[in-house]
């Protein structure tokens, strides 16, 4: 027969060092993850910024040789033979889009409602297109060739952040109102990419025409240990964009 739907109310934001999500009751928790992929950014880092969001330390497992990938899928723990991997909960975890939906849903960044869910799926996937320039940019580091794309009337600037700004009016501090979620997290990991490769002042005057994405970005920049994984993991762990594409063509092979 039929099961009644179980109402969870998400509790309020712990404030800390960083804001700490207070997780449902009924939600799992993640407390440790370990993140294979190389020392850059990639279709990786969307995985890395969930995790941070929401608290949860992990463990970077980089990639640097063609050995290294071999191994990798000797292991078995690739399903699909492609990174990023993260392992958590016991589980291999791949392809991005089901594994930053099972990780928001360990930090308390997935909502229930079905609704909820589908604005939240809408605007990851819009991420995942939106970004495309700046994944391939390490590879011919054409700063202009990537700055168009991302201005064209199909890139970030020309269809996206028109869209996100409008979706973060009414006074929203989060696109699903007060609460963060796996969203917010996708659009403020490319907007953080676009610093990135340009610098915070060209990432304001970009985005001079949408002041609330700004302000979501900065405020985004505040959850869990967001700020120390920007300001210091990643400096530690990434390479130099030529060093970056050089280990990846290397542990391909090609």
């Amino acid at each position: 027969g039929n099961s009644a739907r179980v109402s969870v109310r998400r509790p309020p934001l712990r404030q800390g060092a960083g804001t700490q999500l207070c997780l449902p009751a009924l939600c799992m928790a993640l407390t440790a993850a370990t993140v294979t992929y190389w020392r850059g950014r990639g279709r990786c880092e969307p995985l890395r910024v969930v995790l941070a969001c929401g608290g949860v330390r992990f463990v970077g497992n980089y990639l640097e040789k063609k050995a290294d990938m071999d191994a990798l899928k000797a292991s078995g723990k690739l399903e699909y033979d492609q990174v990023p991997l993260v392992e958590a909960d016991g589980l291999n975890l791949v392809q991005g889009t089901p594994t930053a939906v099972y990780l928001a849903q360990g930090c308390g960044l997935w909502p229930e409602m079905p609704k909820e869910q589908y604005i939240c799926g809408h605007i990851l996937a819009a991420t995942q297109d939106a970004r495309g320039p700046l994944v391939s940019f390490p590879f011919h580091l054409d700063e202009q060739r990537c700055l168009e794309e991302l201005q064209s009337p199909k890139g970030l600037l020309g269809r996206f952040a028109p869209r996100w700004e409008a979706l973060l009016g009414e006074g929203k501090p989060y696109f699903l109102g007060a609460t963060p979620s796996l969203a917010d997290c996708a659009v403020y990991e490319v907007l953080d990419f676009v610093r990135h490769v340009y610098g915070e002042e060209r990432l304001k005057a970009l985005f001079g025409a949408f002041p609330l994405l700004l302000a979501h970005h900065d405020r985004v920049l505040g959850l869990g240990h967001m700020r120390e994984w920007r300001d210091v993991g990643r400096k530690e762990a990434f390479l130099d964009w030529p060093e970056y594409a050089a280990s990846v063509r290397a542990t391909l092979g090609f």
